[in-house]
Parts: C-alpha cells; sequence; structure tokens
C-alpha cells in the first residue's frame, strides 16, 4: 500500500512546490493579486492568491487519473471536475468579487450536480454513536446535504483571515478524514495532505494566500470525501464524530452571521469579529494559531480515541469558544501580524 500512495504523494508535493515558487508570475498571469489597502488588508506587500491552486491541481489531475484506471469513474471524475469548478468559480471571486447571493446560488447549483450524478456523496442518514437507530432523511438528502456543504464553504471563507489557519485547519480535516476513509480514497488524500503541508509552509512566510479561489475548492473537496468516508464507514464512523470536526469553524459562521442579521446587517457583511480576529487581539499570532488548531483538531481526536464521549468532546471547545469570546474585549491588544 505504502508503494501505491508514494507517486501520489511525491508528484503532489513536486506540483505543488513549483506552483508556491512561481507563485507570483502564475498570480499576475491570472489577475489574482491581493494588495494591501490599510484597512481590513494588512499584509505587507501584494501576495499572489494561488495556494489553492497549488493544492487544486495534483487532487484534481490524480481523481482524473483514477476516473480512468479504476472501477470508480463517477465516483472521481466528479470529484476532481466538483473541485476544479469551485476553484474556477472562487477565482472569478477573487478577480470580480462577485455578490453574495450570485456566489451562494452558483454553489448551490454547482454542489446539486454532483448529488444528482454521484449519491454517495449525499447525506441520506443519520447514525448516532449514543442512539442505536438510524434515521434516514429520505426526502430531506439533498436539501440537507446542499446546507452542509454551502454551509462549509462559508465557514471556510469566513476563518479564512490570518496566515496558516485556513491550511492548517484543511490539514487537520484531510488527517482526520484519512483514519476513517476507505482505501481507493488513500491516493486523493495522500495528494490532498501533501499538498497542504507544501502550501501552509509558504503561507506561513506570507508568500502567498488561499484566495477565495482555494477556500472553495478545499470547502467541497473536504466536505465531499468526509460525507463519503461517512456513508462508506458509518458502522465506525457515527454522525457525531464527523459533526465535531468541523464544530469551531461552523459555529463561528452561524454566531456571526446571526450576530450581523440581528443587528440589521447582511449576514455576508464584513467585520472583524471573527474567531480568529478575537484570538489576535489578545495574543502573537504565533500562540493564537495553534490554539485555534488545537480547538479545531481536540474534538475530532478525542472522539477517534473515545467515540462515546462525543458530547463532552463538544462541550469542551465550545466551553473554551464561549471563554475566549467573552474575554476577547477586554484581553485585547493592537494587531501587528499580517492577515492572510
Amino acid at each position: 500500500m505504502a508503494a501505491t500512495l508514494l507517486g501520489p504523494g511525491v508528484f503532489a508535493g513536486l506540483t505543488s512546490l513549483i506552483i508556491c515558487l512561481f507563485a507570483h508570475p502564475i498570480g499576475a498571469r491570472l489577475g489574482i493579486l491581493d494588495a494591501p489597502d490599510g484597512n481590513r488588508k494588512l499584509h505587507a506587500r501584494i501576495t499572489p492568491l494561488v495556494g489553492g491552486l497549488a493544492v487544486v491541481v495534483p487532487v484534481v489531475a490524480i481523481s482524473f487519473w483514477y476516473a480512468v484506471t479504476t472501477s470508480y469513474l463517477p465516483l472521481f471524475g466528479m470529484l476532481g471536475i466538483i473541485v476544479a469548478a469551485f476553484w474556477f468559480l472562487g477565482m472569478i471571486d477573487d478577480r470580480q468579487h462577485l455578490r453574495p447571493i450570485v456566489r451562494l446560488g452558483l454553489s448551490v447549483v454547482i454542489c446539486y450536480a454532483v448529488l444528482f450524478w454521484v449519491p454517495g456523496y449525499a447525506v441520506s442518514f443519520f447514525r448516532f454513536g449514543f442512539v442505536d437507530d438510524v434515521l434516514f432523511l429520505d426526502f430531506w438528502t439533498v436539501p440537507f446535504t446542499l446546507i452542509c456543504l454551502v454551509g462549509l464553504q462559508n465557514s471556510v471563507n469566513m476563518a479564512d483571515g490570518r496566515n496558516g489557519l485556513v491550511p492548517g485547519i484543511a490539514l487537520i480535516w484531510s488527517l482526520l478524514i484519512f483514519a476513517y476513509a476507505p482505501p481507493y480514497l488513500y491516493p486523493v488524500l495522500v495528494a490532498l495532505v501533501v499538498g497542504l503541508a507544501v502550501v501552509l509552509a509558504f503561507n506561513l512566510a506570507g508568500r502567498l494566500f488561499l484566495g477565495d479561489s482555494g477556500c472553495y475548492a478545499l470547502s467541497v473537496l473536504i466536505g465531499l470525501l468526509a460525507i463519503h468516508t461517512y456513508y462508506i464507514q458509518f458502522p465506525i464512523l457515527h454522525a457525531d464524530v464527523v459533526a465535531l470536526w468541523f464544530l469551531i469553524p461552523v459555529v463561528d459562521c452561524l454566531r456571526l452571521m446571526t450576530g450581523r442579521m440581528l443587528a440589521g446587517a447582511s449576514p455576508f457583511s464584513a467585520d472583524r469579529n471573527h474567531l480568529h480576529h478575537v484570538i489576535g487581539a489578545m495574543m502573537p499570532w504565533h500562540f493564537g494559531l495553534p490554539l485555534y488548531l488545537g480547538l479545531v483538531a481536540g474534538p475530532g481526536l478525542a472522539a477517534l480515541a473515545e467515540p462515546e464521549f462525543s458530547v463532552a468532546w463538544a462541550i469542551v471547545p465550545l466551553s473554551i469558544y464561549g471563554v475566549i469570546m467573552a474575554l476577547g474585549g477586554r484581553l485585547a491588544r493592537p494587531e501587528s501580524a499580517p492577515t492572510a
């Protein structure tokens, strides 16, 4: 098995490295360079938004390769198409800043297409670790799955704001999926993990950002991989464990959108009240990043060891999240680190 995964890993590593090394000319050619504005964009220099491309290219290539060389043509073929489509949608958003309703509508249409062609990417039932019965969604299968995928897209997009954050979160999610995934998904997951590791190193150095293109592509890729892994491995991977993986970014997204609507603003309007903003105002980012990533990784790792205590593994990070949000204003400090 290790020998069969070496090829995808090496290919992904070299491809991602080349794109990262030539990030600035690639970003200039695609028209996706992010310039600081002294307001919300506080990074030190013009930065290419090609981190997503460095992850997507090897993943899509390997997906298409396994689509034509294995018996999983619809599964891998549609995965490659949808990830590429979301990267392209994000690139347009990076360049032209699409209206939220347009972005949302296109995302729903693209996600519906994959559910139409590959039912194995749909959440059709719930099996929780703390009850014996299985709950089938029936008519609600497609609407619920669309909410999950588009909701994760918005959660990841809202979490993107500091160097290392979304690549780090995505790397954690990829490794958690890897722990449960069926073996035929290993090549794609290896390519994803290796590509993310390369991009994370360059992003931490401030040499590139993911951009909307990277956030959209990564969110749908990880969402589909998580759903399919649950669909196949539900006897050992319960729905409550999957929910733990995405708990903190999703809760933060829901808090932000609810607060904005209660204030009479658009749920998609910009502000500096995200969890990463609050943490960044409390402490230097080299401490804040491990704290945020720990809140994301902790529940999933705990459930991997002791899945029967999933409710407890949700209470602990949510309690820490609540304390951070309550103390954030009191412990605020001037932000000086560049944002991604």
